[in-house]
């Protein structure tokens, strides 16, 4: 089994991670047994997915000897293995709006929207600066993992690019996800936004471009 990852791993390591998967628990010197090492080299390996936080441990007693080190996988490590969640997502989506109308998906969807809305509002605060905003925004999204960062542009208007969409699988199956999205992004920033790439039409990245709302004009009328 491949296991997904973002860097390089050693195959060595990626053989434990597998088979710790496959087990409640094993020792080093299970792992050393199955993978015709030794006992110290697979520690070696063990200590360095601790460090990454793929690797927990526990002390077993046995019947003789010395207690040993018991080595499982960490939660951290589920998201090293492959899964279909975003095309789970988008079927049961599908079944939703096939059994009880698509208005019901639009619900689901701009609710999660608002989730959305509700997080970048606090954690842009009450920064007044409008390009701190804007990368906080970026810096948000990046950390809900859509490869987020913002420019300024020549003219002074600024562009937010996603080089990722953790949404795209549901997003090609109900677009209006996305006009969702931007809805909040307008609403936290209190801006004017436009999209300009879409990665459903098949450009390389989602990118909008930024500026401040204009404001109304109020004044009166002299006579």
């Amino acid at each position: 089994m491949r296991i997904e990852t973002g860097t390089k791993r050693q195959p060595t390591r990626q053989a434990i991670l597998s088979l710790l998967k496959q087990s409640s628990g094993l020792t080093a010197d299970q792992l050393a047994h199955t993978l015709g090492l030794t006992t110290m080299a697979v520690r070696k390996h063990l200590a360095a997915l601790e460090r990454d936080g793929l690797v927990e441990t526990s002390m077993i007693r046995r019947r003789v000897g010395r207690p040993a080190r018991l080595y499982r996988l960490s939660a951290q490590a589920d998201t090293l293995f492959p899964t279909q969640y975003a095309g789970i997502a988008r079927d049961i989506l599908t079944d939703l709006a096939a059994i009880d109308g698509s208005a019901k998906v639009e619900l689901l969807l701009a609710r999660r929207a608002d989730r959305m809305r509700a997080a970048l509002a606090t954690a842009l605060g009450s920064t007044p600066s409008f390009a701190e905003r804007v990368q906080l925004l970026a810096e948000q999204l990046d950390d809900f993992g859509y490869l987020a960062r913002c420019e300024v542009l020549p003219d002074g208007t600024y562009r937010l690019i996603q080089h990722h969409c953790p949404l795209r699988h549901v997003a090609e199956a109900f677009p209006v996800a996305c006009r969702f999205e931007l809805e909040a992004y307008r609403d936290v920033l209190g801006a004017e936004i436009e999209r300009c790439c879409y990665l459903l039409d098949g450009d390389g990245c989602c990118a909008y471009t930024i500026r401040p709302r204009t404001p109304v004009s109020t004044g009166t009328h002299r006579d």
